[in-house]
């Protein structure tokens, strides 16, 4: 007669055997539940406080252009919670101070986007590395432009300068309006198009071209 393979005792039984195992077992999961317990509440007090800590920040009221001066009018201090705020943000209002770069209504204001202090207008709305430049508004020559327009820059040469060459050509395209009046319109040119420009005024006749997207 085959005899039945004899089982091995299960867990349980071999824990109610040995019960000093049982007590160091039950020990052990205790220790390992109360620091885990510990952790997600420590975890927890660490996020209420971080959350707890609210301050004022500078927030826009409407879209700011470059060259836009900051006041009361299209800005507002609001208490928010610390992990929100971005850095560089703006907790009080400067005085005098423009932005150099748009920023959109409701985003808060952050230090980087500031112009240096005491820049006007016009020196706030020109990128790093140009040189404003006047070109002359000539009437029926020169197309309706607004600022944050782009041109192209085209310099006609009289025959004796042009010589054998080209009689005209473009000196720089894709280059901002940063100011426009009845007289003029202002445009950021690169710091080496600059003198470049100069000459072609005493060359020839400089006029503007609007470009397209």
């Amino acid at each position: 007669m085959r005899r039945k393979p004899l089982r091995r005792p299960g867990v349980a039984l071999a824990l109610r055997r040995r019960p000093r195992l049982r007590r160091i077992l039950v020990a052990a999961v205790a220790v390992l539940c109360g620091a885990a317990v510990t952790t997600t509440v420590q975890g927890a007090d660490d996020a209420r406080r971080s959350w707890g800590r609210r301050g004022p920040v500078l927030v826009a009221t409407e879209d700011l252009h470059a060259g836009d001066r900051l006041g009361p009018a299209n800005t507002r201090l609001v208490v928010q919670p610390a992990p929100v705020v971005p850095p560089g943000a703006l907790t009080s209002l400067p005085e005098g101070g423009r932005v150099a770069q748009p920023v959109f209504d409701g985003e808060v204001v952050r230090r980087e986007r500031l112009a240096p202090s005491g820049a006007s207008a016009l020196a706030a709305r020109l990128p790093t590395g140009t040189r404003a430049v006047a070109i002359p508004v000539e009437p029926g020559t020169t197309p309706p432009v607004a600022v944050g327009d782009l041109v192209e820059v085209l310099v006609a040469l009289a025959p004796e300068a042009a010589g054998t060459g080209a009689p005209g050509f473009a000196l720089a395209t894709g280059v901002p309006v940063v100011d426009v009046t009845d007289a003029a319109v202002t445009i950021a040119v690169d710091r080496d198009v600059a003198p470049r420009l100069a000459v072609a005024f005493g060359q020839g006749a400089v006029t503007l071209a609007v470009v397209g997207p």
